[in-house]
């Protein structure tokens, strides 16, 4: 485009006295004069109306976005530009309404109309003219599938929200991913926008439509926690608790899940037979508390008379939900349902195993330092046989880091074992040493035999070392007889940092006392 043209546009001043004949150039992005005037909004009016009269081609011609001059002044605010361009619309085609509104409804390469670009950018005023103009654009979407009414919610504009529904009650609410206004209210955590949607005509189909994930808005009130959009669903429609997303969890498993205690108090008090809903592994929201490890849902549950008999139910794997807390490590949780009269402790699941049953494996291969994965999910066709165990039990093992662990913890007991063995010859001869240099003092003994450098501060020095020496290796031989009697019972690792360093310390009073013992005899 000609330097004088764009400048002339972009400022809004001197383009009458451009040539007619430079009008039709575009810009390096496909932009026409119009484009370029709509980005600033400075335009005389008058003079861009005689241009149109002269190439009305502008008015629709659209740059390499697939934007119109339209869709520049909706997304940047322009009303004055924006209202004209609408009016230049329906010049010569009063009579043709479709042909009044192709502007209105043209689409970019996003399928964005001008009222989407007006939305997003939070235009109000614009938004009015364009509904006011052509009702039809809030039934629109884009290529991610967002109508304007989402596109609003989504964004927070909640003025823009509500004329769209004044004005078109029954207007589209579809949004990405197939969610729809009501979820991105309840995401935005807006229970009083919600409460107003909820008494428009889209209602009764959005607050059971679910998005791609198999969830419906009440599935995010219960996710997040927010106990006021919860009841106005149940008091609206309560079959919603009973919809099942792709995992075929409720409401009642999510905000066990995630720990809502007061979100799971308003579903057991408006729809109390919600605690008997399993998912696709056949749990209950127990068994997910228990799963995660959330005690406070836990103890609720412990409470509710609804759960009583929940306490034995099993799941497709046979597990009760104090199988669970053993499987998990959840040791405050198995305690408390331990304390609990109601509990099965001798449940037995689908292979063969009761709690303890449990408890005792999993110590045991922690103590042998196998690494466990706690894959529920993955059926491995090909595992060995006491993998095969811990699988039915709940625990599946990868068979590769099983392996490998195992390689690696054999190697590692064979090097503690022969580290702890040297140590202790070294702590023997430090203790057999020290304790002769006790008894055959430096310079010896006098006729009534006391050591005749006694009185000497190096002699004095030499025994403390040579105490500190005998103590510290004679420790390290008693820390050695107590591993290898309690880590044969026990899953406690064995102390090899700690008898290294007391053996280090010992050689190190040692040869302290050297020096001192020396010098002492030396004078």
């Amino acid at each position: 485009m000609d330097t004088k043209l764009f400048n002339a546009a972009i400022s809004g001043s001197g383009i009458g006295s451009i040539d007619s004949n430079i009008l039709g150039q575009l810009t390096a992005r496909g932009g026409s004069i119009l484009h370029v005037a709509a980005k600033s909004g400075k335009v005389d009016l008058h003079i861009m109306e005689k241009v149109l009269d002269s190439k009305p081609s502008l008015l629709y011609m659209t740059n390499r976005k697939g934007n119109t001059a339209l869709h520049i002044a909706a997304s940047l605010g322009h009303v004055e530009l924006t209202r004209f361009l609408i009016a230049r619309a329906k010049v010569k085609h009063d009579q043709d309404v479709e042909v009044n509104m192709e502007l209105l409804r043209m689409e970019n390469h996003e399928k964005n109309t001008a009222l989407q670009e007006a939305i997003r950018n939070d235009h109000c005023e614009i938004v009015e003219s364009l509904i006011r103009e052509d009702p039809w654009l809030t039934l629109f979407t884009n290529s991610a599938g967002e109508s304007p009414l989402f596109l609003a919610v989504d964004r927070g504009f909640y003025n823009i929200a509500r004329c769209i529904l004044k004005a078109v009650p029954d207007c589209c609410y579809g949004g990405r991913n197939n969610m729809n206004a009501l979820h991105a209210a309840v995401i935005r955590a807006q229970s009083i926008f919600v409460g107003e949607l909820l008494e428009t005509q889209i209602c009764p189909s959005a607050i059971l439509e679910a998005d791609d994930f198999g969830w419906i808005p009440l599935h995010y009130a219960a996710y997040m926690g927010s106990v006021q959009v919860v009841e106005l669903f149940l008091e609206n429609n309560n079959s919603t608790a009973f919809v099942k997303d792709r995992e075929g969890m409720c409401a009642i498993h999510i905000a066990a899940k995630e720990g809502h205690i007061d979100v799971l108090r308003v579903i057991i008090l408006k729809c109390p037979d919600t605690c008997e809903l399993l998912d696709n592994r056949d749990r209950t929201a127990l068994h997910l508390a228990v799963e995660i490890g959330r005690r406070n849902v836990v103890k609720l549950f412990l409470q509710e008379l609804a759960f009583r008999d929940l306490i034995y139910e099993h799941d497709n794997e046979g597990n009760t939900a104090f199988h669970l807390a053993a499987i998990k490590g959840h040791y405050a949780l198995l305690m408390m349902l331990a304390d609990d009269r109601r509990v099965d402790r001798m449940a037995i699941n689908t292979a063969g195993m009761t709690t303890i049953d449990i408890d005792i494996i999993i110590s045991k291969l922690n103590r042998d330092d196998f690494l466990l994965s706690l894959e529920q999910m993955v059926d491995r066709q090909t595992i060995s046989e006491p993998a095969a165990v811990l699988r039915n039990a709940g625990l599946e093992l990868d068979r590769t880091k099983v392996k490998q662990t195992a390689e690696e913890a054999v190697y590692s007991r064979l090097d503690v074992q022969n580290i702890a063995n040297i140590n202790l010859l070294v702590a023997t001869i430090i203790a057999t040493v020290t304790f002769s240099a006790a008894i055959q003092v430096p310079g010896g003994y006098d006729s009534e035999g006391v050591a005749i450098l006694s009185k000497e501060e190096d002699f004095r020095t030499f025994m403390i070392y040579d105490s500190m020496a005998f103590g510290f290796s004679v420790l390290s031989m008693f820390i050695h007889f107590l591993a290898a009697f309690f880590t044969k019972f026990t899953s406690i690792a064995y102390p090899i940092m700690c008898v290294f360093m007391l053996t280090v310390l010992s050689l190190l009073s040692m040869f302290l006392a050297f020096v001192q013992g020396t010098q002492a005899v030396n004078g």
